[in-house]
């Protein structure tokens, strides 16, 4: 063996190993010559099978969804079978079938449980439609609106359904009679061209399936007034008492209280309206809310873009004429339904909740009734009055005491204009008598059916004279007053000692008006006696007494002087 310079031989590291190289080759061949016939196991069996799913079709009692049922069933098989001879012949790739297959398998399988599907989640959506414990409506009408295009399709007389033989997809579609037939005289039915006529499998399953939610204007609006808050001014100007108008704190205003505006004419917001407003674009968290928001609350049409041309109106099915930049547009994207919305009908939303903020915000003006506050600030002096009436007793009585004891001096005179006023007011409550059902006591409550709870009593001429005169005679009539009932009209006439026609007096009142009443009569009674000798004669029955205890003086023989007078000995 000849050598070279430097050469070593490496004997038995240099040999190559051709048997294992050979049987390595071998053992590939064998593995790829078995996968391929697995592989054509493998495709002759996903043809079975989707065969077999194919033959399980549903069908029940419906002639004409039988019909259809199985005219699709016949058209998925012929498809699968050809796919499978494509493929054997190398007119189609494997890949390429495979993703067929697999679609059509899916498709066929989501397109036989469609109806049940439907029948699953029915219940619960026309629950989503009606308000709940808190009587809220839940679910948006636009949820109804797109499953009414689904529902459309379940017609069995107007609907086929079909294989794409190119994806596999299954799809439904709404059809109509061309107008002419086959030389075997089958009529010929094409796609009617309108929104939502052509919709595949994961369309229809999406729009059963999905929920949309109602965007809750009035309880964002709630939230975000509130927290804006409510300022009330007091005003008493004219008719008006308080106005409460927070809604203009948004805006920026003038030094005359005027809303600014921008060059384009938008109203500028303030500090507290860019936080409103911030608060409700944050509100909208999605197109959909949107647009529940433009159909739910602000009655905007929704519209969908037609095959042939122009729009569909989805509540009506009718060809849409309005302005299509007024209604909201659908389009089906991935197999989902998204509404196509401009920046100006986010704005326009976005508005609306902003106008249902101002009717909570909004100017809000007190009636201002300058009579009914003289009422109140009467009923309050009439309050007071009852307590210093108390007083006024207690003190008189103690003069009546030290009368006995008294000395020169000493105040001895009952003033006759404090006593009368005491005498007319004393009384502080009405008392029924059980028996009799006669009142005693003179106040505003007499007058009042509230608080004498006389609205369903006092029905009757007995019922009124023994509730309204009786108590009225026996305080004043020894007085010299005259009272003539006219129950009819739950009125009576009041006469005093002077004579004359006398004033009318109103009973069973609005507390607020017996008061008034009350206070008319105390005014007629009190101007009957303006003249003190008058008031004198009556001294025994107001209780007056001239040397009583009172404010006189007596001399130092004990005779009473008073304002210069000498009364005399007795």
């Amino acid at each position: 063996m000849a050598t070279y310079y430097k050469y070593k031989s490496r004997e038995g590291e240099d040999q190559v190993d051709w048997r294992g190289i050979t049987k390595g080759i071998s053992d590939d061949l064998s593995r790829i010559q078995g996968e391929r016939e697995q592989k054509r196991v493998d495709i002759d069996n996903a043809v079975l099978t989707t065969l077999e799913t194919i033959a399980d079709k549903p069908l029940g009692t419906d002639a004409a969804r039988n019909e259809i049922t199985s005219d699709y069933a016949a058209q998925a098989s012929a498809i699968a079978l050809e796919n499978q001879r494509l493929l054997k012949t190398g007119q189609m790739s494997l890949k390429q079938y495979n993703s067929v297959t697999n679609t059509a398998g899916s498709s066929t399988k989501k397109l036989f449980n469609l109806t049940r599907q439907y029948q699953e989640n029915y219940q619960r959506h026309m629950d989503a439609l009606k308000p709940d414990k808190d009587g809220l409506i839940q679910g948006s009408g636009l949820g109804a609106l797109l499953r009414k295009q689904a529902e459309a399709l379940g017609d069995p007389t107007n609907t086929k359904y079909y294989m794409d033989p190119q994806s596999g997809s299954a799809y439904i579609a709404r059809v109509r009679k061309k107008g002419e037939a086959t030389k075997e005289g089958a009529n010929i039915r094409t796609i009617d061209g309108q929104a939502y006529s052509l919709m595949d499998v994961s369309t229809a399953q999406n729009i059963i399936t999905m929920d949309v939610n109602r965007y809750q204007a009035e309880q964002v609006a709630d939230r975000i007034a509130k927290a804006a808050g409510i300022v009330t001014e007091v005003v008493k100007e004219g008719d008006v008492k308080t106005r409460t108008d927070s809604f203009n704190r948004i805006f920026q205003q003038d030094a005359d209280g005027n809303i600014r505006v921008d060059d384009k004419g938008n109203k500028v917001l303030s500090e507290i309206g860019e936080a409103v407003t911030s608060q409700i674009r944050a509100s909208f968290a999605s197109p959909m809310d949107y647009a529940s928001m433009l159909y739910d609350t602000l009655n905007k049409p929704s519209i969908a873009k037609n095959d042939e041309g122009g729009y569909t109106n989805l509540l009506t099915g009718d060809k849409y004429d309005g302005d299509v930049k007024d209604a909201i547009i659908f389009k089906t994207e991935n197999s989902q339904q998204v509404p196509v919305l401009t920046e100006a009908q986010e704005k326009q939303a976005q508005e609306g909740v902003l106008n249902i903020i101002r009717t909570k915000m909004g100017i809000t003006e007190t009636f201002y009734d300058e009579r009914a506050q003289d009422r109140k600030d009467e009923e309050l002096k009439l309050k007071k009055r009852q307590v210093t009436d108390q007083e006024t007793r207690t003190r008189l009585q103690k003069k009546r005491d030290d009368f006995r004891s008294a000395k020169p001096g000493n105040v001895i005179f009952a003033d006759p204009n404090e006593a009368f006023e005491t005498y007319i007011v004393a009384d502080e409550k009405l008392i029924k008598d059980p028996n009799t059902g006669v009142i005693s006591g003179v106040n505003s409550d007499l007058f009042s059916d509230e608080e004498n709870n006389t609205q369903d009593t006092i029905g009757t001429k007995p019922d009124a004279t023994n509730q309204i005169i009786k108590p009225l005679i026996e305080k004043f009539g020894d007085l010299g007053f005259s009272f003539t009932l006219n129950n009819l009209e739950d009125a009576f006439q009041v006469v005093g000692p002077s004579g004359g026609e006398g004033i009318r007096i109103d009973y069973d009142e609005q507390p607020g008006d017996a008061i008034e009443e009350y206070q008319r009569l105390m005014t007629f009674i009190r101007g009957e006696f303006d003249d003190e000798t008058v008031l004198e004669s009556k001294y025994s029955v107001i209780g007056y007494d001239r040397f009583g205890p009172g404010a006189v003086e007596v001399n130092a023989s004990g005779v009473p002087i008073r304002n210069g007078v000498n009364y005399g000995d007795k």
